[in-house]
């Protein structure tokens, strides 16, 4: 048979209950922020890098950044990537030739326009978009005496120069790598 209980007993029997289970609940989570503290100890900021002609090149999974005349710069691709891939460009131009210059682009507005712009736009007096020969916007017509980095679409993917214009002709998923390989020749990289 049971002991009969009163109130004041039961009462304790269950606080003591209570207090060992929400000992038993803090115990268990303590340990279990400590344990994934230490035990979830995987980088997951984990940084790639390249070595490239004696500039280091870092990752954060989707970006590359690199400094070069003391400025950071930020690209899709490593030059090591392009160069495997077999995409290359080498002109005459650096980027002394674009800076306090003015810079149009031509074609519709891109992922490659915008990646060249982002990292040339410290050096350049202005940017903006233009047409070459007919225009059916309204852009300013410009000519390969300006300034000219043209966009084409093309299976014939190449980077070429005529006088001041540099042609960036490639398929529309390969344009930000031919971005990017024009951006490491005028770095002179």
């Amino acid at each position: 048979m049971r002991k009969i209980l009163s109130e004041s007993e039961k009462a304790r029997k269950r606080r003591s209950g209570q207090l060992v289970i929400g000992v038993v609940l803090i115990i268990l989570m303590l340990f279990s922020s400590v344990g994934y503290a230490f035990l979830n100890n995987t980088d997951s900021t984990s940084v790639n890098r390249v070595n490239y002609n004696g500039l280091d090149f870092s990752s954060d999974g989707y970006y590359w950044y690199f400094e070069k005349y003391d400025k950071e710069f930020i690209t899709s691709y490593n030059p090591q990537d392009l160069e495997d891939e077999g995409i290359s460009f080498s002109s005459s131009f650096d980027i002394t030739d674009y800076d306090g210059a003015v810079v149009y682009y031509v074609g519709e507005m891109n992922e490659g326009i915008v990646e060249i712009d982002s990292n040339l736009n410290s050096y350049l007096l202005r940017s903006s978009r233009a047409c070459i020969g007919e225009c059916e916007e309204d852009l300013p017509i410009k000519g390969c005496v300006d300034n000219l980095i043209v966009f084409e679409e093309s299976d014939n993917e190449r980077i070429y120069q005529r006088d001041k214009c540099v042609f960036i002709a490639s398929k529309v998923q390969n344009r930000l790598k031919y971005a990017d390989a024009f951006l490491f020749d005028a770095l002179g990289i």
